[in-house]
């Protein structure tokens, strides 16, 4: 072996990937660092191989350093891939690794195991060029024209087009991190279709790995401005593509520029509608509430899921997207499902001012429906308020006599026939136990007892069957109406505590009857 200055610019280039490749050491539990690494390893070997086939003098040398190279060239495309994928954030299984790596495995197969002449190459010979150096033709075969090397390139020419088509969906802080990987890739790629087609400076000599230490250098400058292996453009890919809420990117004439496959699935919207205006495309009920959402008057809306048939509630928000200099540059729509969130919420609220029994308002929510009636009669006092106070006749015999699931039947009959006599608007609650209140608005004493009447006489009527057979029962009723009260100050304790009062005198009277002032 000699050494000849050509050699040189490829001694530079190993210590360039070298260097590379101790830099990134520390970031190898990356994915994209681990891909960084391979790919480093596999130019690195080839550019070694290289500079000793340049040196060798000996056909059979050259040849066995030459089946080296073969290793690591072979594998190089797939290592771009992996790299490409990797810092984008798409896995894959290794499976599929697998599978995309047989055409490689089977071309050094063939290099290294099957003797020559063979599909790879005939009869490799020593050349004379226009330097001293001893070049070699290696005479390659239609393996090598119309298998590997198409493979090869059509491995980097998708890892080209993913980059492209990511360049165009990536935030423009990952653009130049985009561009810097499409002209690292093109260098080499471009040398080496050159010397592929027999466009090589110096016959025979391929420069490939030369270049490649310029697209080494240029990811390493990546590396320290950009942050390359630590800043990932995962926000599209990763997060966004695989978020539960759905997203709904607007330019500043509410035309979609991109939606995410939550968003797809929920709205209907297709890759096909992407760049057309969001009031073209039939969205239902969210291209009408948009303007609400805006303008705050409205957060939520509830979709039918075409595929289950399920009412979904979506929590929906609008973003304005604006510039360094505050100019809106459009709009993001979010969607969150927030129907778990909303049944939860509803169920508490029911909890909250319903009876668990009976299904009316509990204590608590009907005095809170009495003290804003009050308080509406303070601001019109030509208004006015009736109570009924309501308590069933010897209910506690009932249930000792029955047992509490006949009692807690009872009650729920009691309620239904109570509710088709009073109006929509009344308010019906209970108090506890067998004690019951109905808030009357807009109604006068007179009207009030008319109500009461009608209840006393449809429980008296009503008749329930039980195991034990069929049981009646009555009740006794108090009106009273905030016309009644002298102040309207504590008026509702007021006016409560005259309907029990009147409710009381309806029972010393006999029972089963109305009472009030």
């Amino acid at each position: 072996m000699i050494y000849v200055p050509e050699m040189l610019i490829f001694i530079l280039s190993a210590a360039i990937m070298l260097l590379l490749i101790a830099v990134t050491w520390q970031r190898r539990h990356l994915s994209s660092g681990h891909a960084f690494l391979l790919l480093m390893l596999c130019a690195l070997i080839w550019t070694v191989t290289f500079t000793l086939e340049i040196a060798s003098h000996s056909l059979e040398l050259k040849v066995f350093f030459v089946k080296i190279q073969f290793i690591s060239i072979t594998f190089l495309p797939l290592a771009w891939l992996y790299l490409i994928l990797s810092h984008i954030g798409h896995v894959r299984s290794r499976i599929e690794w697998a599978l995309l790596a047989v055409i490689p495995v089977i071309t050094n197969i063939i290099v290294w195991f099957v003797p020559r002449p063979n599909w790879f190459w005939k009869y490799p010979k020593l050349v004379s060029g226009s330097t001293s150096l001893p070049l070699v033709d290696y005479d390659y075969g239609f393996w090598f024209y119309y298998v590997h090397v198409p493979y090869s390139y059509t491995l980097i020419f998708t890892a080209l087009t993913i980059l492209v088509r990511t360049f165009f969906k990536s935030h423009s802080i990952y653009r130049y991190q985009i561009i810097i990987m499409i002209i690292a890739i093109l260098l080499p790629v471009i040398t080496d279709i050159l010397y592929v087609f027999g466009y090589s400076p110096i016959s025979y000599f391929n420069y490939t790995t030369a270049v490649f230490s310029v697209s080494c250098f240029i990811i390493a400058w990546s590396l320290f401005r950009f942050k390359f292996l630590d800043l990932l453009p995962m926000a599209r890919y990763v997060v966004i593509e695989n978020m539960d809420d759905g997203v709904i990117v607007l330019d500043v004439k509410d035309r979609i520029v991109d939606a995410n496959p939550s968003a797809m699935a929920v709205t209907g919207i297709s890759p096909q509608d992407i760049g057309r205006q969001i009031r073209e495309i039939s969205l239902g009920s969210i291209t009408s509430i948009l303007e609400e959402i805006s303008s705050g008057n409205r957060t939520q809306i509830e979709i039918r899921m075409e595929d289950t048939g399920d009412i979904r509630v979506f929590d929906l928000r609008l973003s304005i997207i604006k510039d360094r200099i505050g100019q809106v540059q459009g709009s993001v729509v979010t969607l969150r499902d927030y129907t778990e969130r909303s049944k939860l919420f509803n169920k508490l609220r029911e909890q909250a001012i319903y009876d668990s029994l009976t299904g009316i308002f509990n204590r608590r929510h009907l005095i809170e429906i009495g003290q804003k009636e009050m308080d509406r009669i303070k601001r019109h006092p030509e208004k006015s308020v009736s109570i009924i106070m309501i308590d069933i006749d010897k209910f506690k015999a009932i249930n000792d006599m029955y047992g509490h699931a006949t009692g807690d039947k009872l009650l729920t009959f009691f309620v239904e026939h109570c509710k088709n006599c009073i109006r929509p608007y009344d308010a019906f609650g209970r108090m506890g136990g067998d004690e019951f209140v109905i808030i009357l608005p807009d109604t006068k004493l007179e009207d009030a007892i008319i109500i009461a009447k009608r209840i006393n006489k449809s429980i008296e009527q009503m008749c329930v069957s039980t195991t034990q057979g069929e049981i009646s029962i009555t009740v006794s009723l108090g009106v009273v109406s905030s016309q009644d009260l002298d102040s309207l100050e504590h008026g509702l304790e007021r006016l409560f505590y005259l309907a029990d009062e009147q409710m009381y005198r309806s029972k010393k009277q006999g029972r089963n009857q109305v009472a009030y002032i």
